[in-house]
Parts: C-alpha cells; structure tokens; sequence
C-alpha cells in the first residue's frame, strides 16, 4: 500500500502517490476525482499492470493521505 516513501511532492502545486493495489487506486481515483498519471508493468511486458502513481493537487493530498492511512 502507500507508504510515505510512495508520496512524494511532483512539482510546486502537486504531489505524486504510488499504489500497487488496483482497488486501492481506483478508489482513490474514483473517491477524489483524480487519474493515474503512471502506469508500472510486471517485467517490463505490456500485459499486466501492477502499479500506479496518480497526481494529487495540494488541495486534496491532505485528505488523499488520511484515507490511504485509514484504508490500508
């Protein structure tokens, strides 16, 4: 799950978070209206995804790390 090593700040105005739980991400993309921005695949292969960044603007990155910590 997100660690706080797997959050880090992007840029001046955004914070990148990596997940490598598919229903963990598309609940956090779904839940604060954000989108996977990255996308990590098993060996290298086009076949399976196996983990995500997603950008977070300052404004939600607050409320995007407390539900990560309440649901991981």
């Amino acid at each position: 799950m997100a660690k706080q090593k797997d959050i880090w700040r992007f840029n001046d105005d955004e914070w990148k978070v990596h997940i490598d739980n598919d229903k963990l991400c598309e609940e956090v993309v779904d839940r604060f209206g954000l989108h996977r921005s990255t996308i990590y695949y098993e060996n290298g292969g086009l076949s399976e995804e196996t983990a995500w960044d997603i950008i977070v603007p300052n404004s939600k990155i607050n409320k995007v790390k407390k539900y990560l910590k309440d649901n991981t």
